[in-house]
């Protein structure tokens, strides 16, 4: 799944909006057997864009931080989850709350599922018009 919503991202959203201000932060963590920091590089391949940039969070940090900003059901954390953030955001204290986020976590919040196209439109509000 995470390798579908890579794919989608980066042909429904990288490949359609080019402005060079654009950034995507890919967070990699271990949840499923197998998922290792030596598993990124491969990964990778799946967002070639030159405005991505790679993370490794062994712990898990970051999902756990974003599963009560996203208001995720208990249990939960959020990985395999793409938000959407204006130019403006910074993690204070606290993570910030995104703009728009989808996810591709089962049984949870489906009018959230991820949808490449949804996705690109959400992300084009946020870019001044001039910039689109």
């Amino acid at each position: 799944m995470c390798i579908r919503g890579a794919s989608e991202i980066q042909s429904k959203v990288l490949e359609k909006i080019k402005n060079p201000d654009v950034r995507v932060y890919a967070v990699y963590l271990p949840i499923l057997r197998g998922d290792a920091e030596s598993s990124v590089t491969a990964a990778t391949k799946k967002l070639p864009d030159e405005r991505v940039s790679y993370f490794w969070d062994g712990k898990g940090e970051i999902a756990q931080s974003y599963a009560p900003v996203l208001k995720l059901p208990a249990g939960y954390v959020a990985w395999d989850v793409y938000m959407v953030f204006n130019r403006d955001a910074e993690w204070k204290t606290e993570p910030p709350a995104p703009d728009y986020w989808m996810h591709q976590l089962g049984g949870v919040m489906p009018e959230r599922r991820l949808d490449g196209d949804k996705f690109a439109e959400e992300t084009n509000k946020l870019l001044p018009t001039s910039e689109k």
